[in-house]
């Protein structure tokens, strides 16, 4: 599936994503593992999550970071006009990741949630969030982990999927130091973490 067909199917299921079910059995569970993977002490001024969706883990953000500038990046124009709609008091852009129009060290955290293996340049798309990250900021990225062979039938269809050697070489190359290693959801999700120096 090329991008383009995906940013069409995302735009279609825009306006029934919020009543799907997979919200609360999985996405929201990703987003709170993720969410509380972010150090205690650490106060973002600025919060970005790319393939955002319509916000769904923005307004957790909120809840936990509410002086926070949150800005979410989406290629679907579709999940971009929901999220508008549901969260008036933040910005929302149609972008894919690999040209997120921000300024250059203009965020401290960042989050991407199972839509990395939509990207269709996922080293650029690690670029760019390097990119726009203060010295100090931290992205977190959770993405679906390749299955054994006899289980991939599982995944068809579901673009790029990356091993945890290659999220971490991605990183190293981008230039953002990685911090952890975990999996989640026995192993069907990855968390990966890094820091900018």
């Amino acid at each position: 599936m090329n991008i383009n067909d995906d940013v069409k199917k995302f735009n279609i299921w825009s306006g029934t994503y919020e009543d799907s079910w997979l919200q609360h059995l999985y996405f929201d569970r990703i987003h709170k593992e993720v969410l509380n993977s972010v150090n205690r002490e650490f106060t973002p001024k600025d919060i970005v999550d790319v393939g955002c969706g319509t916000g769904r883990l923005l307004r957790k953000a909120r809840e936990r970071w509410p002086q926070a500038r949150l800005t979410g990046v989406d290629p679907a124009e579709g999940m971009v006009k929901k999220a508008r709609q549901m969260m008036r008091d933040s910005t929302f852009i149609v972008s894919p990741a690999e040209s997120i129009p921000l300024p250059d060290m203009s965020v401290d955290l960042v989050f991407s949630t199972t839509s990395f293996h939509h990207w269709s340049d996922q080293l650029q798309g690690i670029r760019e969030i390097r990119r726009v990250l203060r010295p100090g900021g931290q992205f977190f990225l959770a993405d679906i982990a390749p299955l054994p062979f006899f289980l991939r039938f599982v995944h068809r269809g579901h673009g790029q999927l990356r091993n945890q050697n290659e999220v971490r070489n991605m990183f190293e190359q981008a230039g953002l130091e990685g911090q952890a290693l975990r999996r989640l959801f026995l192993g069907h999700i990855l968390v990966t973490s890094g820091i900018r120096q």
